[in-house]
């Protein structure tokens, strides 16, 4: 190791140095080349230490979070669990709890391993010298009020004296004494007496299900102490084939199986009502006696300075505690399972770093999800979580283990504590500071003022630049007499910078003439990375292809290739570059089929839905369907990978999550092997774009994986469920595409020109473009290289016409621009609408064969529109082939009030998702000849549309009454100019739709 960062601090700073960030001494075989130490005093005699480790077995960093405490009178150990035995709750609500009593939580882990199904410790449970659960064979720590602790096991014997005495084989009374099997523990059949409190359960019962005998006492007076006090019980009823008996505060119950040796059957059977009963508790060795606390343990790691033996195997994240010979105690926790923090550590790793540590004996509490440790710092007044666990956050657990103070300020200042807001950063970059007053009792005061100074670089206000040449900056806090100080490393030559273009690492990339990315350079040394500032590197990039500045923003110049190089401290990282124009590619849009999968896939299915509640752009989406069994996997893989091009370095897609906390991940291929990358965990529920950077070379996404994580006994939830996928497209530099391409149009004496152009695409592809006259597509010509688009339209009859250019990028965004072209002349097809503001489009609707109007010869434009004549209308206008629908049975308890004219019309649209009805007193109506509302209307036509255009704000006046359900619809058609509100800025959702509102909207739709 490196001598210049091991160098010990000066003894006038280790006397003030109360928050320290060094490297330690020596390297720790148990778990690999040492790389940081932090040490914090969180109270007297008690420290804080987060250490930092290599494993070269797993190429990968450990971090352990420890507290060694000398036992005093000043911070003591207690064990806390829920409101009874098996109410679970997590280290830091139980951390809050002791705080609102007055306590001051120096530091917390959690406890003992638990039944997960009923939330039981398995061991032992003393809390204020009192046995609240028996210790059941296993391994525990047992704590004294002067803060020593025995670790061992306790063997504690609980004996009943039943209070009543019976005539032994030679006809003497005896009385009757019998040894229990358990206290508060889950009966077994073939086992003896149990004793139950109220503490229990939840339920307050003996949460036995098969039948045996309960003998119901009244607590008379004591508890089941440690010391061998007894308490006392007086019998009030005695019950026989029960189970499930309650027990009541003040109460306890003493209770046998029925299947259980006569020997405590009839012994129970047989207490008279009324008898006192008297239980005492004897642990097998005396150091047990004063114990006031105990947490029970599964494992024993150390006994007598080594390491035991046999111990299971597995790499897990890790709680345990340890005692030295000198009595000191280490509350120990590794963090595991997160790869770029902490691999974790085998039981026999934890072991022998305990013995490192100077352990003598050392326990194993509950690990895996369970593993958090929590602090107080100093400059903080309630504790926190210290170390990261795996599941993202704490589990709830059943018991916890604290070190606690007095939480009254004296009011005395004692020393500073000082913190950097980082430990090691690249020489030149900025840290920001902070120091707090601290009291005598470990707690932060205000008040006390102080000066900041570092033995180098330059402190301006709370920011300290370190110096460009590097090496240990000391910092300190000094005023009143009293200081504090923290150390800063200063790193002048990393190991290795890292360009990344957001979270991926680059070395080469492409962008567009024109375009920025913004880049960011990291660097490591020994395995750490460190923190920098952006002017702390130098950017450069070969003439003429672009420019970069000194944060790292690249904008690309004209055509060509060459390179961007970063460095510092003699170390640089170069990217090729390509300027080129590259539009991004739609690899799946699952808009005619889902791709078939390979007979090797395995725990899912992958189909195509049409329903919109699960489709984000288009009319389809991918409906990814899983089970996961014991396994812990299911595999979705393609029978025909999807190819991806070179040039790309991303994927991104559209997911809809269930919320299931299964973790997803992305398969690819460069041709010859698989690299899986993660998409994270499934802990949300709707829409949500995530990204699969691309490793160089790949050539095709091969499909996708869901795994649930294994639990500590390397079990897995198995869990199923269905996630929908949608627009799956290639892209590069962290583009993400969700602006719809623009298109300008115009029609003059018959030629259509137009100019269409996308933000990430430059210009639409011509297989995403359309022209429509009327509705009816049109044959145009097109030039993907400029997005300029024309067309000599066709045009039928004097009357009105509508030319549309429709534009949909590679990432699934619609674009479009309309043309309305003046009817020739003509008189009014209706003898109602000659003048009316929608005449024009009422004229279109007969044209077009979409309404007849009325058998007198009108069209009644401002009457309201019923349901079945909407149908009727959107339904031609579609120009559904009704014979599909006509074995359809509508679902709707008024479908016979349906008019034969609209009833295939209605089968049609209910069958697309169009029509859907209403809930009322448990049954479907569809209200054939009820009004429609104008947000009712916008909803049903929206659904008639694709997904992917875009969405205007919606500034109406009334904007507030629109229905959640109609919000996306009226969005997009008003971004698309098909909808519209009143003069007076209101949209009136509720307000019935008229017939001639409706032949302008379904005329702005062409």
């Amino acid at each position: 190791m490196n001598d210049y960062l091991r160098r010990a601090l000066s003894c006038a700073i280790s006397a003030l140095m109360l928050y320290t960030a060094a490297v330690p001494a020596a390297a720790s075989a148990a778990l690999g080349e040492d790389l940081t130490q932090r040490d914090t005093e969180v109270h007297r005699q008690t420290q804080l230490s987060t250490n930092v480790f290599w494993s070269s077995a797993y190429n990968d960093l450990r971090t352990e979070n420890l507290v060694t405490y000398t036992p005093s009178s000043a911070v003591t150990p207690i064990v806390t669990y829920g409101s009874t035995l098996t109410a679970c709750n997590t280290v830091s609500s139980a951390a809050s709890a002791l705080e609102s009593q007055g306590y001051r939580v120096v530091a917390g882990m959690n406890g003992d391993f638990y039944n997960v199904n009923n939330g039981l410790p398995i061991g032992v449970v003393v809390a204020g010298g009192e046995l609240k659960s028996s210790d059941g064979g296993y391994w525990a720590a047992g704590f004294r009020a002067d803060g020593s602790a025995v670790i061992g096991k306790p063997q504690i014997k609980v004996t009943a004296d039943l209070g009543y005495a019976m005539l032994d084989n030679s006809d003497f009374p005896t009385q009757v004494v019998r040894q229990l099997a358990a206290v508060n523990k889950a009966r077994v059949s073939g086992g003896g007496i149990y004793l139950y409190t109220h503490e229990f359960n939840s339920k307050h019962t003996t949460g036995t299900t098969e039948p045996g005998v309960d003998v119901v006492c009244a607590v008379e007076s004591g508890s089941l102490a440690m010391s061998g006090s007894p308490l006392t019980l007086r019998v009030e009823s005695v019950l026989t084939d029960v189970s499930g008996t309650a027990v009541p505060e003040g109460k306890a119950v003493l209770s046998a199986n029925a299947q259980a040796d006569s020997y405590y059957l009839n012994a129970l059977k047989n207490i008279p009502v009324g008898a006192q009963i008297t239980v005492t508790a004897a642990p097998a060795s005396g150091d047990w006696l004063d114990v006031q606390y105990a947490v029970g343990a599964l494992y024993a790691l150390v006994q007598n300075g080594a390491v035991v033996s046999g111990l299971p195997s597995g790499v897990n994240p890790r709680t345990a505690l340890g005692q030295k010979a000198d009595g000191t105690l280490v509350f120990y926790t590794v963090d595991g399972r997160k790869p770029g923090h902490s691999v974790g550590a085998s039981l026999t790793q934890v072991g022998e770093r305990l013995a490192e540590l100077g352990c003598v004996s050392a326990i194993c509490l509950d690990g895996g999800g369970s593993t958090t440790l929590t602090a107080t710092m100093p400059d903080a007044v309630s504790a926190a979580a210290v170390n990261r666990p795996s599941g993202g956050s704490e589990r709830a657990v059943s018991n916890q283990v604290f070190l606690v103070a007095s939480g009254s300020s004296s009011g005395q200042l004692d020393h500073f504590y000082v913190s950097a807001d980082s430990s090691y950063v690249l020489a030149g970059s900025k840290v920001t500071l902070s120091a707090a007053p601290v009291d005598t009792n470990y707690i932060p005061m205000s008040g006390a003022s102080y000066t900041l100074s570092a033995s180098a670089g330059e402190i301006a206000g709370d920011v300290l630049t370190t110096p460009a040449s590097g090496g240990d900056v000391t910092v300190t806090a000094s005023g009143s007499g009293h200081s504090g100080s923290t150390v800063v490393h200063a790193i002048a030559t990393p190991d290795a910078i890292t360009v990344k273009n957001g979270s991926t690492a680059v070395t080469t990339l492409t962008a567009a003439p024109g375009g920025t990315v913004q880049l960011t350079a990291s660097a490591v040394y020994r395995h750490l990375a460190l923190t920098a500032d952006p002017e702390a590197f130098t950017w450069t990039v070969s003439d003429g292809l672009g420019t970069v500045d000194k944060t790292g923003k690249f904008t690309a110049g004209t055509p060509g290739t060459g390179t961007l190089t970063v460095s510092a401290g003699g170390r640089s990282a170069t990217v090729s570059v390509t300027v080129s124009h590259l539009a991004l590619a739609a690899v799946e849009d699952f808009e005619t089929q889902a791709p078939p999968l390979a007979s090797y896939s395995y725990g899912g299915t992958l189909t195509r839905t049409t329903d919109a509640n699960f489709v984000k752009y288009g009319k389809a989406a991918g409906a990814m369907s899983y089970t996961i069994g014991a396994d812990g996997t299911a595999s979705i893989l393609f029978a025909q990978p999807m190819a991806v091009g070179s040039a790309y370095t991303q994927l991104n897609l559209w997911l809809y999550g269930d919320n299931s906390g299964s973790v997803l991940s992305a398969l690819t291929t460069d041709g010859t092997n698989t690299t899986e990358t993660s998409l994270g965990t499934l802990d949300f529920s709707g829409w949500r774009q995530l990204t699969v950077p691309l490793p160089t070379g790949t050539a095709a996404l091969e499909g996708f994986k869901l795994m649930q994580l294994l639990r500590e006994d390397g079990s897995v939830t198995a869990s199923a469920g269905t996630v929908y996928l949608d627009q799956i497209v290639a892209s590069y530099n962290g583009i993400a595409d969700e602006t719809p391409p623009e298109v300008t149009a115009s029609v003059s004496g018959g030629a259509l020109t137009a100019k269409l152009s996308d933000a990430a695409d430059r210009h639409p592809a011509k297989s995403g473009v359309s022209v429509t006259v009327d509705g009816k597509a049109a044959a145009f010509t097109y030039d993907e290289s400029t997005g300029a688009l024309t067309a000599q339209l066709t045009l039928e009859g004097t009357g009105a016409h509508r030319v549309t250019v429709t534009a949909r990028d590679a990432s699934g965004n619609i674009g479009r621009a309309s043309c309305d072209i003046a009817a020739a002349g003509g008189e009014a097809q209706f003898r109602d609408t000659a003048g009316y503001w929608a005449g024009t489009y009422v004229d279109w609707l007969k044209t077009a064969g979409i309404t007849s109007g009325f058998e007198d010869g009108t069209f009644r434009p401002d009457q309201s529109i019923t349901r079945q004549q909407f149908a009727v209308m959107l339904y031609r206008y579609l120009g559904v082939d009704g014979a599909q629908y006509e074995d359809v049975t509508l679902p709707f308890a008024d479908s016979d009030q349906i008019g034969e004219y609209a009833r295939t019309a209605v089968k049609a649209l209910y069958s697309m998702g169009v029509l859907t009805g209403s809930q009322e007193n448990g049954k479907l109506y569809f209200h054939p000849a009820g009004s429609l509302t104008r947000a009712q209307a916008a909803t049903m036509i929206g659904r008639t549309q694709s997904k992917g255009y875009a969405q205007a704000e919606l500034s109406f006046t009334d904007a507030d009454s629109i229905p959640a359900y109609a919000a996306y619809y009226i969005r997009t058609m008003l971004a698309q100019k098909v909808v519209s509100g009143y003069e007076d800025g209101a949209f009136r959702p509720n307000r019935s739709i008229t017939r001639g509102q409706m032949a302008k909207i379904l005329y702005n739709l062409l």
